[in-house]
């Protein structure tokens, strides 16, 4: 079956007829020149070998607007399938592994090469990041591919540019689509997960050796904060005004990295504390599903949330204990595999989707007479718990250290060894009492008001567990909402 989809249409066929690049064979002791095809029926790119006779003084350049490329005996060559013996594949990448695509030049006024008398100074050279699936259907590593260009056949690497693009874009790279790049804000929590800062799987050593790599081979400009303290991300998210002097505290310093500086998150010198959240295209959470709760509430406290909610992308790296949202997403992406790369293919080439978020508010009564007030307001990307979940989350904290198991030594200790009472009064809306047209909404009642008809309560001195949930898994090993879809 072609896995085409449409793409071979916008494949630039004379302009990667007229390119011809370079790659080394065996560790570096060979090369041999090849063409860029674009192969409909697997959905791949591969690099074809020059036939042998193939003599660049008696190649065609098409460059001449009299000249029909469908009539040249290479360009049937080119566009032929790959059924033909003389057709020889030395390398090949799948647009779908693709994070990054460029294309690099050179000028060298020492080393001129002459084509048709004209002098061309420069060199180029195609970088291509894949992250190929092993055979398992798992990415680990980079697989960075290098193809130089013959400079004989560019004048002015208008072809070679317009090749690169192409790339970009059949890989559905996200800065191929935009006129800037992207520019995104990294929060991380270096606590998270419950194995310290240093630890392998902390946010930190995942930023260094996965994050920070695969944006910049994405070409996706970032800044990156380091949380200090529990809401510390929340209060990131409020306005701050930027100092004339364009200076920050000796305090913010030195949590803050920037793009472009160390490698190491231990080497910090920026201002972007100072930045408003608004000059970011997207904000990048690392930790558990608290970090982006604690963003989330700073968000809302904001008189601009709506303006930010709708034009700001979020995206979440698991490094925490549960990591609920991060595997409803691959899960909704149906991809199988849970791990960081696969999260930040998914980041880097921006792939989103709408996700409600719920609201909460937290009423408190003055007296009997008076109306309930707002005590406080939530917003929820994940569940609402009440009961014995919530006691296992909160009070588990305690435990952080070993991991997802507290949950489950937590519901033993406060389900079955020392069980809490649950008392509540529970009112719903049954799905065949609802509205019929599905434009039509629900109005909620008002506290403390009579129920309108086809609602029902119940009353129960011993719940255990009230858990609504927004996602398909609560965390990585919970699938607890087999029908939850994104919106």
């Amino acid at each position: 079956m072609s896995k085409d989809n449409g793409i071979s249409s916008s494949w630039p066929i004379a302009a990667a007829s007229q390119i011809r690049v370079k790659i080394l064979e065996d560790g570096g002791s060979g090369s041999s020149f090849c063409r860029l095809y674009y192969n409909s029926s697997s959905g791949a790119i591969d690099l074809v070998t020059c036939n042998e006779d193939e003599v660049y003084e008696q190649q065609p350049i098409y460059d001449d607007c009299n000249t029909n490329i469908e009539d040249e005996p290479f360009y049937q060559s080119y566009i032929a399938t790959l059924k033909d013996n003389d057709r020889t594949i030395i390398d090949s990448f799948r647009p779908s592994d693709v994070i990054g695509a460029n294309l690099s030049l050179e000028y060298n006024l020492n080393n001129p090469n002459t084509l048709f008398g004209m002098k061309s100074y420069a060199s180029a050279q195609y970088n291509i990041y894949t992250y190929p699936k092993s055979k398992k259907g798992i990415r680990t590593s980079c697989c960075h591919k290098q193809y130089v260009i013959d400079p004989k056949c560019c004048e002015d690497f208008g072809n070679a540019q317009q090749l690169i693009k192409a790339i970009q874009t059949i890989s559905k790279l996200y800065n191929a689509q935009r006129s800037n790049p992207l520019k995104c804000l990294v929060i991380l929590n270096p606590y998270s997960g419950g194995g310290g800062e240093s630890s392998k799987t902390g946010a930190k050593n995942v930023y260094n050796t996965i994050v920070k790599p695969m944006l910049e081979q994405a070409g996706v400009e970032h800044d990156a904060l380091v949380t200090q303290h529990g809401g510390h991300a929340k209060e990131r998210m409020a306005k701050r005004k930027k100092q004339k002097n364009n200076t920050t505290k000796e305090e913010d310093k030195k949590d803050v990295v920037k793009e472009g500086s160390d490698t190491s998150l231990d080497n910090i010198n920026t201002d972007t504390e100072l930045q408003d959240i608004t000059n970011y295209d997207a904000i990048i959470a690392m930790g558990g599903d608290g970090i982006l709760f604690e963003i989330f509430q700073g968000i809302h406290a904001r008189s601009d949330e709506e303006q930010i909610m709708s034009t700001i992308k979020f995206g979440i790296l698991a490094c925490g204990t549960f990591n609920g949202l991060v595997k409803s997403i691959l899960h909704w992406s149906n991809e199988a595999n849970y791990n960081h790369v696969e999260s930040m293919m998914h980041i880097c080439k921006g792939e989103t989707f709408t996700l409600d978020v719920a609201k909460y508010n937290v009423l408190s009564k003055v007296s009997s007479d008076s109306a309930p007030i707002v005590k406080q307001s939530y917003t929820s990307f994940l569940s609402f718990a009440w009961g014995l979940i919530a006691d296992c989350d909160f009070e588990s904290e305690c435990i952080r250290w070993v991991g997802h198991l507290r949950s489950d030594i937590w519901a033993v200790y406060r389900g079955v060894l020392f069980r809490r009472q649950y008392r509540a009064k529970f009112s719903y809306l049954p799905p065949e009492n609802a509205p019929k047209n599905k434009n039509e909404d629900v109005v909620m009642p008002k506290l403390g008001q009579p129920l309108p008809e086809g609602w029902k309560t119940f009353d129960d001195d011993d719940f255990l567990v009230f858990w609504v949930c927004n996602t398909s898994h609560a965390a990585h090993i919970c699938f607890d909402a087999e029908d939850a879809i994104i919106m």
